[in-house]
């Protein structure tokens, strides 16, 4: 096929007015229009194979065109394909379009795989309105239909991803490895999380990686090595922790861990996974080691001290030496010789309080193998934050959690694909429970009236139950 003489039409018109960007910008939209024909060609093709074919004609009769509008990625495509009736429909034969059942095209779909795929992308970055527009070539959608789709899939069964782990590399070895953990809070449409009031839940995020890499120590923007990201929504502790437990020994050689670094905020629930994870690692010659981050503890010392740098500075260079008292009396003789602090006292308290209650986790800042301090609140911000809470708009909690996912694996660097979407499509089976019964209630006295005795005849009934006690008792389950 010659290019230029199939793109005349493009460069009809008066070449002087032509400068290079107007030639690109012809060619541009000129090759969107001739890959949409090439496409409908393409369909008319293998439906005219097939019809020559014969292969039809002993079960099914020509039924004559039908027409098919697509959304496609390329755009919008119209095109007709032939229709075939089955002869005999007792058989369970059924009618089809040779065309759809070939290349998989959805029944009644107006949108095409490829087209959720790239809605899907992009909604995993920026908001549904914008990818509803900007999504797909020459065509734009509602956003509705892009809140439907993210809404349709099933990515998340019993709080884990129906995905396994992408698994980078196997069996590396490495004698440290970081875990940092964070949230961000997500606005709900719901008025009520488990019955009690609340429109704000959290998205909870992990990073695993093995300390700066080697190649940017010397550099001020250095660079995490081997991160991965694990996320859920208002996750179960436990399984969290059981996730990251399965991703390490397949990642890493276990005989070579000796320190699991956990740094976070504080979090109750941080404290609760470092102790499942710890639980996890009972079996193995490894120190699960908690840490509070700098970030946090810096942002509370700057409240007690009234960000004073010279009591900071102290704070940090007596750390190795200071306990949790010596702390209490230096913080509350500077908040009684400072009347023009900014802190109620109730305030002033709860900062105190809360360094207190994180002292060992502060001290653990100067262990000699923490060699890279954590930088979760970044993360957190780039990964979760700047998709889930920079609108004050709430979110549906399945959409919510399956972006949440597709935010996760978008951040392993993993590539979406139409089986991926196929099968978030299926719907989960149904576990069938178990019949569950009290003990005092789980058997109940049928008798059967299957001996003949004179007494069975008698009007005393006390003693016709009493018969029946004796001689004719089953038990069945109620």
């Amino acid at each position: 096929m010659n290019i230029i003489s199939n793109s005349n039409p493009v460069l009809k018109s008066n070449p002087k007015n032509y400068s290079f960007s107007d030639v690109v910008f012809r060619f541009k939209e000129y090759s969107k229009e001739l890959t949409r024909q090439a496409i409908i060609e393409c369909l008319e093709t293998i439906d005219n194979r097939y019809f020559k074919s014969k292969l039809w004609k002993a079960t099914h009769r020509n039924h004559g065109f039908k027409e098919r509008t697509l959304i496609t990625s390329i755009g919008v495509i119209t095109f007709k394909r032939r229709y075939y009736v089955a002869l005999n429909k007792s058989q369970d034969i059924e009618n089809f379009f040779f065309v759809d059942s070939f290349l998989g095209i959805i029944k009644y779909s107006r949108l095409s795989m490829d087209a959720i795929v790239e809605l899907t992308k992009m909604a995993t970055e920026v908001n549904a309105s914008y990818a509803a527009r900007k999504a797909l070539t020459d065509t734009e959608v509602s956003r509705q239909t892009v809140s439907n789709i993210l809404e349709n899939y099933t990515i998340v069964e019993n709080d884990l991803p129906r995905m396994d782990e992408i698994i980078e590399k196997f069996n590396e070895s490495k004698e440290t490895i970081y875990i940092e953990l964070d949230e961000a809070h997500c606005n709900l449409q719901e008025k009520e999380v488990k019955s009690k009031p609340s429109k704000n839940i959290i998205a909870n995020l992990a990073l695993l990686h093995t300390g700066h890499s080697p190649s940017t120590l010397a550099s001020k923007r250095k660079e995490l090595e081997n991160k991965h990201y694990f996320g859920g929504l208002n996750v179960d502790t436990s399984i969290f922790a059981d996730r990251i437990f399965d991703y390490i020994p397949k990642r890493f050689n276990v005989e070579d861990i000796q320190y699991i670094f956990v740094s976070g905020d504080g979090a109750k629930w941080i404290n609760s996974f470092t102790s499942k994870l710890r639980y996890c690692f009972s079996g193995y010659k490894i120190q699960i080691i908690q840490v509070l981050d700098k970030f946090h503890l810096r942002k509370r010392l700057n409240s007690i001290f009234s960000g004073n740098k010279e009591m900071i500075n102290f704070f940090f260079s007596n750390l190795k030496t200071l306990d949790k008292n010596q702390f209490k009396l230096i913080a509350m003789y500077f908040y009684e010789n400072n009347p023009d602090h900014k802190l109620n006292i109730d305030a002033f308290n709860s900062h105190v309080r809360y360094i207190c209650n994180n002292w060992i986790y502060i001290k653990n800042q100067l262990h000699p193998e923490y060699k890279t301090s954590c930088s979760m609140e970044g993360h957190i911000s780039h990964v979760l934050a700047s998709r889930l809470t920079s609108r004050p708009k709430g979110f549906k909690r399945t959409v919510l959690e399956n972006l949440i996912q597709l935010i996760v694996m978008n951040a392993n660097l993993y590539e979406l694909t139409i089986q991926d979407i196929l099968e978030w499509k299926k719907p989960i089976q149904e576990q069938k429970n178990v019949r569950s019964l009290a003990a005092n209630k789980m058997y109940k006295k049928f008798y059967d009236y299957n001996i003949e005795l004179a007494i069975m005849e008698s009007n005393n009934t006390n003693m016709k139950n009493y018969i029946h006690n004796l001689v004719s008792p089953k038990w069945l389950y109620s």
